[in-house]
């Protein structure tokens, strides 16, 4: 059983479109519309998170800082981390964030899928 993906963007639209995308390949999928959201959604997630599919660029708290902040907490720490997002200087964010893989927006929705499964946690 994989675990839930939590995808974090500020753009409402975008995130709603891949949770459906990712509802329809059988994720159960927990959204965030920025890092401070994002942090809330895991203080309260069971199970935890199997991947986070997250934006750099948005309000609040950004990629950087919510990636900074989720880890510090040991239960999080190793939570696989997919950085997605429309800058083309964000290949040296996500390694810089210790981001699994970086997908640059609009992305391919077989690619997407092909990545998270790569990556994702099961139970």
């Amino acid at each position: 059983m994989t675990r839930p993906l939590l995808v974090v963007d500020d753009d409402t639209d975008l995130r709603e479109a891949l949770e459906e995308v990712l509802r329809d390949a059988g994720y159960t999928v927990l959204a965030a519309g920025n890092g401070r959201e994002a942090l809330e959604v895991l203080a309260r997630a069971r199970p935890l998170p199997g991947l986070v599919l997250l934006d750099m660029m948005m309000p609040v708290l950004d990629g950087l800082g919510f990636s900074q902040e989720m880890r510090t907490v040991p239960e999080w720490k190793d939570i696989p981390v997919v950085v997605f997002s429309a800058s083309a200087g964000n290949a040296a964010v996500a390694s810089q964030v210790g981001a699994r893989a970086y997908l640059r927006k609009p992305v391919d929705v077989e690619v997407l899928l092909e990545t998270i499964g790569q990556h994702v946690e099961a139970e």
